[in-house]
Parts: C-alpha cells; structure tokens; sequence
C-alpha cells in the first residue's frame, strides 16, 4: 500500500470536524505536507520493487538452470547416452533389444521349440451355469454348503467348500488362485470348461495332483473333468551363431541383446547403432541449452528505461490498467542488465560449448566436429544443428561423439577434482559443473534454493532492510502527521477563543 494510504488508513478511524473557527481545509493541508514528508517512502518502495524484480527473474533462470542441470546434463554425461542400438529380426521368430554392451553385427539365431507352460483343461463341458430366461445366466451349485473335499496341487493342499453356503465354479477358481500354487485357474463360459496354467514355463513348470485323496480325485474328474496325470512345460530349444542352448523361458540375454523368442524358424538379428535416439537426445540438448543462453543473454543485454520508476499505489490509482502494464515494462527492463552473476554464468557456459575435447583415438574434438555451430554474434551463442554431419558422425564416429560429452579426464595433480572441472573434460560434464556452481551463485544473490527454509540471500538480506526501514519511516511520518494535526488543533482553539472575545467586545460596544 501506498505510504499516504496507510497514513490515511490510521487517521480515517479518527473523529476530527476541521476549520470550524478558522475556516481552514485541514485535511487537504495536512494531506499536502505528509505527501512531500512521504517522498523518501516512496523512494524505499521503489528501491523494494526493483529487487524484488530482480530477484523474482533470478530465480526464474535458475528454475531454467535446475532444469537442464537435471533434465538434460545428467543424461548427456552418461555414455549410456550414446550407446543406444536398434535390432532388426523376422518378429515372428524373435524380437529383440540392444543393451549398450551389444556389439554392431549380425547374429543368426535359430529356435527349434519355444518355452511353454503346463496346462490342463476340462475334457469335456462342466454344466457349471444356467442361462436364464433375459439371457443372463446363474451360476450353479457344485460343491453344497457343509460339503468339503481336499485337492492336493502342487504339494499344496486346498481345501474346497465350505459349511456356509454352496460353492459354485467362481468360488473354485479364487480358491486355487489364491494357494498360490504357481498355477493360474480361469472358466470359460462359451467352452464350460475350466482351463489350468502355470506361470512360469519350461520342463520343470508342472501341475501335479499327486498327493489328493479319493474323494479329492473323484471331483477333479468327476465335477471339474480334469486329467489328474502330471502335466509339464517344455524348454527353449535354439541356437545363436551356432551354439545350442536350452532355456526355461523364452526371454533371454545373449551378447548383451534382449531376446523374445516368439516362433520357430531362423532369422538374423542385425545390431547397429540407434542413431535416431542418440540423435534425439543431442537435439534435445541443444534445445534445452538454446532457451537458457537465450533468455541469459537476452536479459543482461535488455535495454533499462531510467526515466520509468516502479509505479506506487497512489500512482496507479491515477492510470489504467493497460497503461499500468505498459509502464511496468518499460519500469521492469534492464533490471538484469549487466548482472555479474548472470556475466559470468553465460561466458562459462559459451566457453566451455566452445572448447576442445581430445577423443580416445587422440582426434581433437570440437562441437562443430560432429555438425553443431554457433549462431550469428548477435544471436547471442545460440545453437545450430546440421542434421546430416551429426547423424554421420553418430554414424561414423560414435566413440568420438560419447567422448565429447562424456569424457573425464584423470587428475594426476588433484585426486579431489570435481568432474567437469577440468578444460579437458568432456562438454556436457564441464556444462554440468558450470550449471552447478552457476545455481549456487544464483541462489547465494537471489535465493530460492531447493531446500533453502529462510531467504539469507544477498537480495533477500537487502529487501528486508528496506523493510525495516519503511517501518521506521511510516511510524515516523504517523507520528509527523499526528504533531500536525495537533497544531492546526490548537490553532482551532486559539481562533476560537479570539472569536468568543471579538464576539463579546462586539456586543459591549454594540450596548
């Protein structure tokens, strides 16, 4: 609130008639001098505003900075990042995936026989529901209440029925599904039939009744239909470049390739590197980069309007709300212009896109090596992608590229170096080092940290000063402008008295 309005705020509550023997406008006059007695407050609340603009798109960058520090730098400072494959195959034998130890080539893959489960099936159809009249059906009674058997699955024992109420299929079903057997149970209503299966396969996937008493046996044939005989899964059964192999399940990992047999038959499985992905992930990168320089750049070169001062309440008052914006745009301009913090962040941050990376092989790295240029100087550092230098060198060269982001060099002179630290190091590790140190520096003038509980910021420390400071000066000026109406008080008092006088000579003279 404006410092007058706060002013008036106090003085409205009070009960003053003004100028009743001196004719005088009291409050206009009081309201004139606490206007011109006001002037430093409002200089304090301009000064309160201008950091507070300052410290709000501080914070903002450095949301942006937090962003691609996690989001971005991470990822690209992983080799993993640029380790993508893609494998090729006949889906109907195999799919298959490419883990980042997966060497480029072709490998032949030849499945005689997928894994399978155990299963078992009624042989016939249960009569284990009625349709009714509307189409709907009702499930019917096959184990009575009070009536109970014993089945034996898997060296499980499970009893079914029970002595409050009748047992229909449904009920059947959730009583071997919950034993947990290792074995799934399912009823089809269009077959009538009741379908067992393990979850796992291979040969020692089974489902054994061994173990089940006569009654027990009686109603898994009699009332289920079911082949109470051992039934089991079978194994894989492949080769890969020529070596036979015998699995459990039909997923399996061979040369650092994820493999799903789907069918019989041969196929290849040609691996090569994922270019689109890692391809993508540079892009994005790039992008991610771009909107922080850009925005960087473009506020420490954004021209300040010294003329327009942050607006007061009292001022606003006085405008609309269109010219309000307007004026606080050009009032708000440059309040980053030249920040040295923000100076120092956007040339590390240039310096270090800029730099050379040596490779494994000894080749001298740079990012226009692989197809990525800086803009025009007046773009302010911006980034530029040529599609096709940077998918040949991923391509190509896909160790150098890894090597360029990723690479740490070892420090023979200080063990305790922070990757990233060092010009040698690869550019997305220096970038993440830079961004790092760059949101601490933010944070220690701006504050807004991720975990910080009380702003003890360079700004922040400035804004509460301000604060005390307009306290002091606003009980000041309530107490000048008190001392003021006191005056024209008792100067009411002296007219009124002169008045009386003049009144009662008056009328002496007048008898």
């Amino acid at each position: 609130m404006d410092p007058i309005s706060l002013q008036n705020s106090t003085t409205s509550n009070l009960l003053r008639i003004s100028g009743l023997a001196s004719g005088i406008d009291t409050d206009s006059i009081v309201k004139q001098l606490m206007t011109a007695a006001s002037q430093p407050l409002y200089e304090l609340e301009q000064q309160k505003q201008w950091l507070q603009w300052q410290q709000e798109d501080l914070q903002d960058i450095n949301t942006k900075l937090l962003s691609l520090r996690d989001n971005t730098l991470f990822k690209m400072k992983l080799q993993g990042t640029y380790l993508a494959k893609t494998v090729s195959s006949n889906t109907s034998i195999a799919t298959a995936t490419a883990g980042v130890n997966a060497v480029n080539g072709t490998y032949i893959l030849n499945v005689n026989q997928l894994a399978t489960a155990a299963t078992s099936a009624s042989d016939s159809a249960l009569n284990a529901y009625t349709t009714n009249s509307d189409g709907s059906i009702t499930y019917n009674s096959l184990i009575l209440a009070g009536t109970t058997c014993t089945i034996n699955l898997n060296g499980k024992q499970i009893t079914l029925g029970d002595s409050s109420k009748d047992w229909t299929i449904k009920d059947i079903v959730s009583a071997i599904n919950s034993a947990n057997t290792g074995v799934n149970a399912t009823y089809d209503t269009t077959t009538d039939r009741l379908f067992l299966i393990t979850s796992s396969t291979g040969s020692n996937a089974k489902i054994d009744f061994s173990g089940t008493d006569a009654d027990g046996l009686s109603f898994l044939t009699n009332t289920l239909k079911l082949n109470t005989s051992t039934a089991t899964g079978t194994d894989a059964s492949f080769s890969f470049n020529g070596v036979n192999i015998t699995t459990s399940t039909n997923n399996v990992t061979l040369a650092g390739i994820n493999i799903n047999l789907t069918g019989v038959g041969q196929t290849n499985l040609s691996v090569t590197t994922d270019v689109d992905t890692i391809y993508n992930s540079i892009k994005s990168f790039v992008d991610a980069y771009n909107d922080v320089i850009t925005q960087i750049n473009s506020k420490l070169t954004e021209e300040r309007y010294y003329d327009y001062k942050p607006l007061t309440d009292s001022q606003k008052q006085q405008m609309s709300d269109n010219d309000i914006t307007l004026w606080q745009q050009k009032a708000r301009s440059g309040d980053l212009n030249g920040n040295d913090t923000l100076t120092s962040i956007y040339y590390s941050m240039r310096n270090a896109i800029s730099g050379t990376v040596t490779a494994s092989d000894g080749t001298k790295m740079t990012l226009s090596s692989i197809g990525i240029t800086t803009g025009q100087w007046y773009e302010g550092g911006k980034l530029y992608i040529d599609d096709a230098k940077l998918k040949d060198a991923i391509q190509n060269n896909p160790q150098q590229v890894m090597d360029l982001f990723t690479k740490i060099t070892e420090s023979t002179t200080d063990v305790n170096a922070t990757p990233g630290s060092s010009q040698n190091d690869g550019i997305a590790a220096r970038l993440y080092y830079i961004v790092n140190n760059g949101i601490n520096s933010i944070t220690q003038e701006a504050g807004g940290g991720q975990y910080q509980l009380y702003d003890n910021s360079f700004l922040g420390q400035q804004i509460d000063d301000l604060n005390q400071r307009m306290s002091d000066m606003q009980d000041h000026l309530n107490t000048l402008e008190q001392q003021y109406y006191d005056q024209f008080t008792q100067l009411e008092t002296f007219m009124a008295q002169m008045n009386s006088q003049s009144q009662w000579l008056s009328q002496q003279l007048n008898g």
